[in-house]
């Protein structure tokens, strides 16, 4: 990590630790800070131009997002590509996003359609040119919006909390894919289909074969970041 003051960036001390973490986890998800990457509490306070003590609350709460574990002896490092926790992950976002799917169907109108439909455009306009943080951005920025129009917090909390790890494991394989965005825009495009047509049959197969999709790119990830760090 680049020596740098941020302390003014902060809104206020009692959201200190939340703002580091989300900083720290930007640097973690565009791998900026490589998986098994050591966390110095001292060295990121000094960095960052404040006190041990936040830092320390914040590398907790990106435990909870799993995206640091505290390993014996060695303290905080980014976690790493493990192909039981993208199985693990995957079943459990199979299940949210489905659940999400379902109820997603019985809110479809003209109106929310009106919502989400430029999102589409922008994917569209991004994988034309390549634009690989416009296309990643718009995924979650669409997901965003539909997860409002559903309306149910306690699966929008059980969502968001699986994000960041989420959002890390599809920039590491889409990054790697960043110059053929059309193929993947294609299996998006497929998720959604059942709701503009209306196919209540297909909303689940179509969900579950672009995770699945995912899920295989993270494996292949894995097991390619283990073989180069054996």
């Amino acid at each position: 990590m680049k020596k740098e003051k941020i302390s003014k960036k902060f809104s206020s001390a009692a959201q200190l630790p939340d703002q580091i973490a989300e900083y720290l986890a930007e640097k973690i998800i565009h791998m900026e800070i490589k998986p098994g990457e050591r966390l110095f509490e001292a060295k990121i306070a000094e960095e960052l131009g404040v006190s041990r003590s936040p830092v320390r609350e914040a590398l907790y709460i990106l435990n909870q997002q799993f995206l640091v574990e505290f390993v014996p002896r060695r303290g905080a490092v980014v976690a790493g590509f493990s192909i039981k926790f993208i199985e693990d992950l995957y079943d459990v976002l199979k299940s949210l996003y489905l659940l999400l799917a379902q109820r997603g169907f019985s809110q479809i109108s003209d109106e929310n359609l009106a919502q989400i439909l430029p999102f589409f455009q922008t994917m569209e306009e991004c994988a034309e040119k390549s634009d690989f943080d416009g296309y990643y951005n718009a995924i979650f920025d669409f997901m965003t919006v539909a997860i409002k129009i559903v309306d149910n917090p306690i699966l929008e909390r059980l969502i968001l909390n699986l994000w960041p790890t989420k959002k890390r494991m599809m920039y590491a394989t889409l990054f790697k894919r960043k110059y053929d965005l059309k193929t993947n825009l294609e299996f998006f495009l497929k998720s959604i289909t059942p709701y503009l047509e209306k196919r209540t049959d297909l909303v689940g197969k179509n969900i579950e074969d672009y995770l699945e999709q995912e899920k295989e790119s993270a494996i292949l990830l894995a097991k390619e970041f283990e073989v180069n760090h054996t």
